[in-house]
């Protein structure tokens, strides 16, 4: 395991570090602590009302609440096409009788997806880009259902991680997959369901624990009362079809084979550190980063971890002709 502090905004260094006594720490969600997310004005009043209906009408409340916890709320900056570094090629995936948005750059190398977090969108994976296409990498990205350039729909982790997989089999198995955060989880339980998709390594990045925790977020946000929580926690249920404590990275990450990464803040005010530390506990095959001062959402900003990030996994990848890993071993590819 290894500690990376920051060395300025964007930089860090990097420090061993011994076992992590975190592990003793309950892993499991209870609703979040203070403010955890800035609502709009209409959200305000929306999640008031909905306090105020849940005394009367408990089951109506619940209905209302499922159709916002499945559908993400569009961020101001969705459109990130101007961002798009150079040679970005855009895809078209139909998924549900929608098609989905996407980007690839490169023709050639070892295929590495990214995936982004709830209520983001590809935009916030674009740093990875230009690092992983020096070193001889295609790169795929894609918005997920409701999220960024894709059609406004509803969707959950299982779903997300149908997405992805619609993708893939579209696309072919990707060699690698770098996920942040509700991506991670959703491809997570993806890999753990559907072993046939499992690339040759996989970075996971603040990485949710599970849906309930997913749920425990939006409670946070929405101002449920424990009851009304739990109440929502059946309903979801009753829509997915399967148990919950199904859904988890923490049960999923049993079932990861491929080498990889497990990345997390220890300052993360969204989720704990302690959920990486318990996945990298059950994936054998996964090393632990902690990052310290970068939150949950700069990790991928800092190019100390991204010089980790494709450090660690040029080891388990072959790289194309010309690349940078291909003239250091001086051409050869073992």
């Amino acid at each position: 395991m290894r500690n990376v502090q920051p060395n300025g905004s964007d930089t860090a260094t990097l420090i061993r570090s011994e076992a992590e006594s975190e592990l003793s720490v309950a892993a499991a969600p209870t609703l979040p602590a203070g403010k955890v997310a800035r609502l709009s004005p209409a959200l305000k009043a929306f999640t008031t009302a909905m306090r105020g209906l849940d005394r009367i009408a408990p089951r109506l409340t619940t209905e209302l609440m499922l159709r916002q916890f499945v559908r993400p709320r569009r961020r101001r900056a969705c459109d990130y096409r101007d961002c798009l570094p150079a040679g970005a090629r855009q895809l078209v995936v139909e998924y549900r009788g929608e098609t989905l948005t996407g980007w690839c750059w490169g023709e050639h190398g070892p295929t590495v997806l990214l995936v982004h977090g709830w209520e983001d969108h590809s935009g916030a994976m674009l740093s990875l880009v230009k690092p992983l296409r020096e070193r001889g990498c295609r790169v795929v990205t894609l918005d997920a259902p409701g999220h960024g350039l894709s059609p406004g729909m509803a969707t959950h982790l299982v779903d997300t991680g149908d997405a992805l997989a619609a993708l893939m089999t579209q696309f072919g198995r990707f060699e690698a997959v770098i996920a942040h955060s509700y991506g991670a989880a959703a491809t997570a339980n993806l890999l753990a369901r559907q072993p046939e998709w499992m690339p040759d390594h996989l970075t996971l990045v603040s990485p949710m624990q599970d849906i309930r925790q997913h749920l425990a977020i939006f409670a946070g946000i929405a101002g449920l009362s424990l009851t009304g929580w739990n109440r929502l926690q059946q309903r979801v249920q009753e829509l997915l079809g399967e148990p919950l404590d199904d859904i988890s990275t923490l049960q999923a990450a049993g079932r990861l084979c491929a080498p990889g990464l497990v990345i997390h803040d220890r300052e993360d005010p969204l989720i704990p550190y302690v959920v990486s530390a318990r996945v990298a506990e059950r994936w054998h095959a996964a090393d632990l980063i902690a990052t310290q001062g970068l939150g949950h959402r700069r990790t991928l900003g800092c190019p100390d971890v991204v010089r980790e990030v494709l450090n660690h996994m040029e080891r388990h990848l072959r790289p194309s002709p010309g690349s940078p890993a291909a003239a250091a071993r001086g051409g050869r590819h073992d």
